[in-house]
């Protein structure tokens, strides 16, 4: 486990040892998961077999997607995946 702060713009810093052990390029697509209280960072295996454009979308270009990310909108998702 990794203890990291956000930044004054909600973002975090992936440590070294982990970006290396993942083989991270700069820039990389993750995925965000919410899991109860939690969140689970993965690194997607195929993006192009993505069946939701505005995610598929999302995770290509996320500082350019029209598509506002809330909490509703993740709760979609993932009842979608998990039905």
């Amino acid at each position: 486990m990794e203890l990291v702060r956000l930044d004054e713009k909600m973002r975090i810093r992936l440590p070294k040892r982990i970006s290396n052990r993942l083989k991270l390029a700069k820039r990389a697509t993750l995925a965000l998961e919410l899991k109860g209280d939690g969140i689970l960072l993965t690194v997607p295996k195929d993006l192009e077999n993505d069946s939701d454009p505005v995610l598929k979308d999302m995770l290509k270009r996320p500082m350019h997607s029209d598509t506002k990310v809330t909490r509703e909108l993740l709760e979609k998702w993932e009842e979608e995946m998990y039905q």
